[in-house]
């Protein structure tokens, strides 16, 4: 995915108090959209520190934080670690590069994400391989922004 070496450098400094209150939106935002998920298994897709999915850990029955970067993910990884958080795992890995047959979801979700992708259409083609039958990709991005 593009970008994942910016990431990398940038992964420790990453959750500012701006970038918290995005995830925050972007988390209620997905809230919105997510029915009866106390039984059901999702992904942060492109989870960086995992702002977003931390804010949605109660509401699933378990979490994947998927990443390009691993910085990004050990950063995640110190946090479940740290809050002794029981129903969430990590993985970094690259969709663009190639697909994963035996992982499963029923949500899939991603904020600010698809700008750093280069090749949408496969990446979008192999998540929707990764969702379970009635399965759900959500997608939050700014329609604009500012700065």
């Amino acid at each position: 995915m593009g970008n994942t070496d910016k990431f990398e450098m940038i992964a420790n400094i990453y959750d500012t108090s701006e970038r918290i209150q995005i995830a925050k939106v972007s988390s209620d935002a997905i809230r919105e959209y997510v029915v009866d998920a106390n039984s059901k298994n999702a992904i942060d897709f492109g989870c960086g520190t995992g702002l977003v999915g931390m804010s949605l850990l109660n509401d699933f029955n378990s979490m994947l934080f998927l990443d390009t970067s691993q910085n990004m993910i050990n950063q995640i990884k110190q946090k479940i670690t740290d809050l002794h958080i029981q129903n969430a795992d990590t993985l970094c890995f690259d969709f663009e590069k190639e697909g994963l047959t035996d992982l499963h979801a029923d949500y899939i979700f991603m904020a600010q994400v698809l700008l750093h992708i280069h090749d949408v259409e496969i990446v979008l083609s192999r998540l929707f391989d990764v969702l379970n039958e009635g399965g759900h990709l959500l997608i939050v991005d700014f329609n604009k922004n500012e700065k």
